[in-house]
């Protein structure tokens, strides 16, 4: 069935031949319906007998066919060619676009028609490829990132089973527990990968949290790393801020990772704030860190999964990019609201959930 039915250019080719056919016709019927009388009573008066009258008009029907039908193709014909020039054109484009994104170059586009319906879809594919190209982009960066994260600590757990097979090292305190630190990374790395692929955190437990131990005690287990480092910690907290009905460990994942977060970006010697406010309804921490800022056009990626503004920047200290993704996925979860801003050689992270209001 397909083989045989034509393209859609020689069907609108041939809509136009037929369309300008049928308008020659009714010129030639028009001629014919209202033009001959008069042209017969005329060759009458010229002194034609009835048999040259009905030649004469004869002959000029035919003329009139042969010129309108001609006319008529030639318009038809310029039309079509137009037409399907404006029309065939854009999707000639996007066919071409789509073949070069299939055989893999995704930063194929195309460019805007001037009709409106032809340009929705010129945008609508355009969107669709920057989308490929983004989810192409974060899966490179998900396996280098794996494969970089998983190679560090595999590598020193081999060196160290190998040692220990050879007889080279004795098993000694330090070395166990520094085994088992790589251990927990790999771990971390797979339960960080592994709630993210399920999309949604854990089921919550609720309970009443009080912010400011949930902060307190997140910074009593950075400071020590932080005070090597010769990192200040300053926490402003307000008298009275209302409890929070929240996951008490996702919450305190969240302070976490914004504490590791914010100390990985601070450079030695710097200072981290915790700003700790009540705003109407809604509970606010705030985590700034003195160090390099980011650029404002990357403010809103650096939610997304895997997303590092300095990729090798981010190794060297250690960051996956998985860190602000869960604390995005955990606060939006209770009902909460993320956002950041750099400048002046400062970046802050804050979140916000709804307090617990007292009763009336």
């Amino acid at each position: 069935m397909n083989r045989l039915m034509p393209s859609l250019r020689l069907r609108l080719i041939g809509l136009f031949v037929v369309l300008a056919l049928a308008v020659a016709g009714v010129m030639i019927l028009a001629v014919e319906r209202f033009s001959a009388d008069q042209i017969m009573a005329l060759a009458k008066q010229g002194g034609a007998s009835p048999a040259e009258a009905q030649a004469m008009f004869d002959t000029y029907v035919a003329r009139v066919l042969v010129v309108g039908a001609i006319a008529g193709v030639l318009l038809g014909a310029l039309a079509a060619w137009w037409l399907l020039r404006r029309i065939l054109r854009p999707l000639d484009r996007l066919a071409n676009a789509s073949r070069a994104i299939a055989a893999g170059n995704l930063a194929a586009r195309v460019p805007d028609p001037p009709d409106p319906e032809l340009r929705g879809l010129a945008i609508a594919f355009n969107q669709m490829a920057s989308t490929l190209e983004r989810v192409e982009q974060l899966r490179q960066a998900l396996v280098e990132d794996v494969a970089h994260e998983l190679r560090t600590p595999l590598t020193s757990l081999q060196g160290y089973t190998e040692a220990l097979a050879d007889g080279v090292l004795d098993p000694t305190p330090e070395m166990l527990r520094t085994v088992h630190e790589e251990i927990v990374r790999l771990s971390r790395l797979v339960a960080d990968l592994d709630q993210l692929a399920r999309g949604d955190p854990r089921p919550l437990a609720r309970a009443e949290v009080d912010l400011s131990a949930v902060v307190q005690r997140a910074v009593a287990i950075a400071s020590p790393e932080l005070a090597s480092r010769h990192i200040t910690i300053r926490i402003e907290d307000v008298a009275s801020l209302p409890s929070l009905m929240a996951d008490p460990d996702a919450i305190g994942q969240v302070v976490s990772n914004l504490m590791q977060n914010a100390g990985r970006y601070t450079n030695d010697g710097g200072e981290v704030t915790v700003r700790l406010q009540a705003a109407g309804q809604w509970v606010r921490c705030e985590i700034e860190n003195t160090g390099p800022e980011i650029p404002k056009h990357e403010l809103p990626a650096i939610w997304e999964r895997l997303y590092r503004v300095d990729r090798s920047r981010t190794r060297a200290t250690g960051g996956t990019g998985i860190g602000l993704a869960i604390v995005r996925q955990i606060v939006e979860s209770h009902g909460g609201t993320v956002g950041a801003r750099s400048g002046h050689g400062k970046t802050a992270i804050w979140f916000q959930l709804p307090a617990v209001m007292p009763n009336a």
